[in-house]
């Protein structure tokens, strides 16, 4: 049997299509790419934008074309919140809502064992409602080193409660939930075993680890425990949040979470917009000032701190005021890289209801307005590295270089010569200038 897998969206999804996938195999499947012939297309879908549904649309009729006898499935975040609509589709045999991701491979084994499947027949819809999702779902471990790259993710959270105005995800996860601690620690020790020497803190929002009734420990002390863990092998490894939202954390947090010893200095922060009327519509519960109080806190522990973030450009009621607001937090931030996305009203949100839309040209000249001024931040940022040593986590070679990342996130070309080690080492480097998307940097003889 072969199977197919196409994934839209966060980290959280790629990492549970992962497990997904784990799944298959063990059942004794053959993975192949998801343009192949396959017997069953899995579809892991995301709707954190009106183009996400639309992908995922595209994928499952796409799917069906390459082969018209295959079992499709489609689980996540978009059939979550509109079952109802994706059932409708004549494509689409099995529906799988979040929070039975781990049942997906024996629905399919079952599905494909029912005598006949009739052409045009309602799909199977096994979708819990929101308020059933309390318990963190077990995906299992990651088989560790599968992929053989040298960073790897693990999901530590699920769901969220801050119901930001624009944004459908609270109701397509659900409530917070964390995974146990002692499963994380596991899982760390497994990938690092295996080669993997950055492992990155994933979750719906991270922030939120521990934070709901009972739950057995923070995010600070699940980052103590891996402070603890004794690499196996000797092989030491760092540990990289994927965000950090400042709806949840404040700058006292975030002094508490920083001083781990294995944590990068890094930390995506996003910060949405920069105008503190625009925060409120939002429901973003910080202020400018509140945000940047995080800022300098991080500056303040290390002045090279790498800070990435998302902001949307155009949200209902935004004034030309608004925006120069925005343009003037991503220089004062001093971003190390800035993702830009134009509003887009998702139908159920607070924000859908809100007057005073902005015109989609306006959208537009402001998005690119914003992406060249936070691109010529970004250059800055690179270019105040220039000259300081830093460790980086060999990746890979690419044109002629061998490539990594520094601990506060700059993408790092090497000279591949025999002074610089193998994928899979750390390296200190010296940078020299900027370079393609990031610096070129000689290896610390």
């Amino acid at each position: 049997m072969k199977v197919a897998f196409h994934t839209l969206g966060c980290k959280v999804n790629h990492y549970e299509t992962e497990a997904i996938k784990e799944a298959f195999v063990s059942r004794g499947a053959e993975i192949v790419d998801e343009e192949d012939f396959a017997d069953v297309y899995i579809i892991n879908t995301c709707t954190v934008t009106n183009i996400a549904d639309r992908k995922s649309r595209q994928f499952i009729r796409r799917a069906k074309r390459v082969n018209p006898d295959a079992l499709v499935a489609v689980t996540g975040c978009y059939v979550q919140v509109a079952a109802d609509e994706v059932a409708e589709m004549p494509e689409v045999d099995l529906i799988v809502g979040n929070g039975r991701k781990s049942e997906i491979c024996g629905l399919v084994m079952q599905k494909l064992q029912e005598a006949e499947r009739v052409d045009g027949a309602h799909a199977d819809v096994l979708v819990l409602p929101r308020e059933e999702l309390t318990f963190y779902e077990d995906m299992g471990r990651i088989e560790a080193g599968s992929d053989g790259m040298t960073r790897a993710y693990i999901k530590i959270q699920d769901g969220c409660d801050r119901f930001c105005s624009y944004c459908l995800i609270p109701y397509a996860r659900g409530p917070v939930r964390s995974r146990a601690a002692e499963d994380i620690v596991e899982e760390v020790r497994a990938l690092v075993e295996a080669g993997h020497m950055e492992i990155i803190l994933t979750g719906i929002n991270t922030a939120l680890y521990g934070t709901e009734p009972g739950a057995e420990c923070s995010l600070s002390q699940l980052l103590t425990m891996l402070d603890e863990l004794e690499a196996p092998g000797g092989r030491d490894f760092r540990i990289r949040l994927s965000s950090l939202e400042p709806t949840v954390v404040d700058k006292d947090n975030v002094e508490e979470i920083i001083r781990h010893r294995r944590l990068c200095h890094h930390l995506h922060l996003s910060v949405q917009n920069g105008s503190d009327a625009v925060l409120k519509s939002m429901n973003r519960h910080y202020t400018r000032a509140e945000y940047l109080e995080i800022v300098r806190a991080l500056r303040d522990y290390d002045p090279d701190f790498g800070i990435t973030t998302d902001i949307i450009v155009g949200f209902p009621g935004e004034t030309e005021e608004d925006f120069r607001d925005t343009l003037d937090i991503v220089k004062e931030a001093f971003f190390g890289k800035t993702h830009v996305f134009r509003y887009s009203p998702r139908r159920g949100t607070a924000g859908a209801r809100l007057k005073g839309a902005v015109p989609e040209e306006v959208k537009k000249e402001r998005a690119g307005i914003l992406e060249e001024a936070a691109e010529k931040v970004a250059r800055d940022f690179r270019f105040s590295i220039i000259g300081k040593e830093q460790t980086v986590l060999i990746e890979e070679e690419e044109d002629g270089c061998m490539t990594g990342y520094t601990g506060n996130y700059i993408k790092t070309y090497i000279k591949a010569d025999g002074e610089v080690p193998e994928p899979g080492r750390f390296c200190k480097v010296i940078p020299t200038d900027l370079f393609r998307d990031g610096v070129i940097a000689s290896p610390v003889i």
